[in-house]
């Protein structure tokens, strides 16, 4: 066979969306100031002075996010987009409803470094501007409410200020030798997060197909967020038909956090494929149980077969697929890299009214959104 007529015997599907392990989320869009530049260091952020007063410099700029610093200058030939450091600030009103539980950031995505500050304790740094990460942010809350100015100063809010960096370094991936733009900003969404002190992180499916019986299996495996050593658990789990209408539900004990747990394996008689055409997609939710607190992970995934014959046409669950397609850079002009949900929506309809079934993502990981 050649190097395309090999069969792919896994049968795999590569369909995989996750919500964020939390009972309560919030975004966080509104009541953000900005600075397009650095600063001479944390303090400058959170020094009690009066707005307007002499001393009140840089002057920062109210902002929505998500926000991109090159929103206008990264479309323009004629000049240098900014490359540098600029901030963002907020007060944050924290009110995690979990004895014990874990208060969370969780950015969608903020280029192309990044730092976190409660205060002026740094939590956390994170280089790479397209993934998803968070930061636990617990212990430097309760930390500063413990201080005078809690109260004082801020009465009852926590001060957040995060510096992001897009200036040029030639080390990075991907490096300023690239042909696209490298924006600056949390230009994705910004979410506040409460879960309880044991929670599950991520969860992981894998799916088959038997090719004689079309029977479909689908194993499932979790990680566990338990800083605290909490310990165990007990997790439902229900598997859903893409009609939404449940198949099983099992009942897992859980005794080790510290390691990627084999939870479960289900088997589907006549497993229903995803398809172009008909995009079915199972799902898996887990719901983990620590005394009376909970938290739930939901996972949607498909089955399907491909197959590349050799000079041949390409197989997708056996019938011949033509596939028609385009590319998608994440950014827009007026907005750089902080597009809205509502944008990203009109763009995948009109890509998929001009009749593509394909879309290349390059070169990086784009929103959840544009997966969902």
């Amino acid at each position: 066979m050649g190097k395309y007529g090999k069969r792919y015997a896994g049968w795999l599907l590569a369909f995989f969306f996750q919500t964020v392990a939390a009972q309560q989320q919030q975004r966080l869009n509104t009541g953000w100031e900005f600075v397009k530049g650095d600063l001479g260091g944390i303090w400058e952020a959170v020094r009690p002075v009066p707005r307007g007063g002499p001393e009140a410099a840089p002057l920062w700029d109210s902002v929505i996010l998500p926000h991109c610093v090159n929103r206008f200058d990264a479309v323009d030939p004629d000049i240098n987009y900014y490359q540098g450091p600029s901030w963002y600030r907020n007060h944050l009103t924290i009110k995690n409803p979990y004895a014990g539980g874990r208060t969370l950031l969780h950015f969608e995505g903020a280029g192309q470094k990044t730092e976190v500050y409660i205060y002026t304790t740094k939590v956390a740094s994170h280089v790479g501007g397209y993934d998803e990460w968070t930061v636990d942010i617990t212990d430097a809350v309760a930390a500063f409410q413990a201080m005078p100015a809690y109260k004082k100063q801020f009465r009852g809010k926590i001060p957040l200020s995060v510096r992001t960096d897009n200036s040029r370094d030639l080390q990075m991936i991907p490096s300023n030798l690239s042909d696209f733009t490298l924006y600056g900003g949390i230009y994705r969404y910004l979410n506040l997060v409460y879960q309880p002190a044991l929670s599950l992180e991520k969860l992981w499916l894998t799916p088959s197909i038997d090719s004689a019986s079309g029977k479909g299996r689908l194993s499932v495996k979790a990680g566990f967020y338990d800083p605290l050593k909490t310990g165990k658990g007990t997790i439902r789990l229900r598997l859903l038909d893409p009609g939404g209408k449940e198949v099983k539900q099992v009942r897992v004990s859980v005794t080790n956090t510290d390691a990627t747990s084999e939870l479960y394996t289900f088997s589907i008689p006549a497993v229903q494929r995803w398809s172009v055409a008909q995009p079915r997609l199972y799902a898996v939710e887990a719901t983990l149980i620590n005394g009376s607190d909970s938290s739930t992970l939901k996972e949607r995934i498909g089955f399907r077969s491909f197959q590349f014959l050799d000079h041949g046409p390409f197989l997708l669950n056996g019938n011949r697929l033509l596939i028609r397609g385009t590319q998608r850079h994440e950014d827009h002009a007026g907005v750089g890299a902080a597009l809205t949900e509502d944008m990203m929506r009109e763009e995948m309809i009109a890509v998929k009214n001009m009749g593509a079934n394909f879309i290349r993502l390059g070169h990086y990981q784009q929103s959840r959104y544009i997966l969902e």
